[in-house]
């Protein structure tokens, strides 16, 4: 028998998509097998993708739990904090399901009951329930979710950058990037921090206003550079632009990331809350030697960070002083600062 292995769910989604833990009562056999791919289908349809522990972790029986490690504990708390929701088929009812309830309602996962029609959904499980979904067929379940998956509240990052991906995948935080394309240009009347903040909110926007079909959302834009010496620096275009950069920064105790942020709260065509500013944190960097700049220069993505070597791509690189988050190019507090708004509906 194989050993049961923990569940990998990324955290970027596609458009009108969401991944949610699924649980039902199972019996012995085939049939809740037959039950699942029906009902799996229909959700896929709608833009819903699931994940079950019978059999993503235990592969129909498959697969063995490793000693010292239990199905709830290990596998299904894990994997339910990782989905966007908790979808329960509720015909029949157990004592598992109650437990897939209760944990998902204790950390904010949104939770929706699906039964045959006529079924008795027990009082409790209404209650923490967001929505209850009757079906005769499986079919019948495409509308509704294909409208929950639409308006499903969603952390919308207006970046390709693999490093705020990456930060929100830290964090735990479920996302979906749409890239905004807009003139990054400077306007030289205004203050670095003011620039920085300005090309941040340019950035939000135009996701909103590419949003507005869409129901409540959580937009976050940045817009990194590194300052030396009053002088601001964005990725290098060539490589003697990064190894001009380096030789300007090492041994410096003195540069500074400078971060604008942009937080846009929105329902529909309605922005709720906003956050706009620049944030800065203060870097240092060692005195390395020539051979150590050209080895880093052919080993690393210069051309993908600001200054072609900072906190995201160097460990010759390192924070003095300010947020960690702003060292790395997006302030993500103060997209925490708003994101139990997103969900508070």
């Amino acid at each position: 028998m194989i050993k049961a292995q923990k569940i990998n769910i990324p955290y970027e989604r596609k458009r009108d998509t969401i991944h949610s833990f699924f649980a039902l009562k199972f019996h012995d056999g085939d049939k809740d097998r037959a039950k699942v791919e029906a009902i799996e289908a229909a959700l896929n349809q709608a833009g819903v993708e699931i994940t079950l522990m019978a059999r993503d972790v235990e592969q129909w029986g498959q697969a063995k739990i490793p000693e010292g490690k239990t199905l709830m504990r290990d596998f299904a708390f894990p994997t339910m904090r990782h989905c966007d929701c908790n979808i329960i088929e509720f015909s029949e009812k157990g004592v598992g399901l109650g437990m897939n309830g209760g944990y998902c309602y204790a950390i904010g996962k949104p939770i929706y009951v699906i039964a045959k029609t006529g079924s008795d959904v027990s009082t409790t499980m209404a209650n923490i329930a967001k929505k209850i979904i009757f079906y005769d067929r499986p079919e019948d379940l495409i509308k509704p979710f294909a409208e929950i998956a639409k308006n499903f509240p969603r952390v919308i990052l207006a970046s390709r950058s693999k490093y705020r991906k990456t930060k929100l995948e830290t964090i735990g935080i479920p996302f979906e990037t749409m890239v905004s394309n807009v003139d990054e240009a400077i306007d030289q009347s205004k203050t670095p921090k003011d620039q920085l903040a300005d090309i941040a909110m340019r950035k939000a926007k135009a996701v909103f206003e590419k949003t507005k079909d869409r129901g409540r959302r959580l937009i976050i834009a940045a817009d990194h550079n590194l300052m030396f010496e009053g002088k601001l620096y964005g990725k290098p275009k060539t490589i003697k632009e990064a190894r001009d950069n380096i030789q300007a920064f090492r041994g410096s105790q003195n540069i500074y990331s400078y971060v604008g942020n942009a937080v846009l709260l929105a329902d529909r065509d309605k922005i709720l809350q906003s956050i706009n500013a620049t944030d800065v944190s203060r870097l240092s960097m060692d005195n390395i030697s020539d051979l150590e700049m050209e080895e880093f220069l052919k080993s690393s993505d210069w051309r993908q960070v600001c200054g072609g070597a900072n906190l995201n791509n160097a460990l010759f690189v390192h924070i003095v002083e300010g947020r960690t988050s702003t060292a790395y190019g997006m302030t993500i507090e103060y997209a925490q600062e708003l994101l139990p708004s997103l969900y508070s509906i």
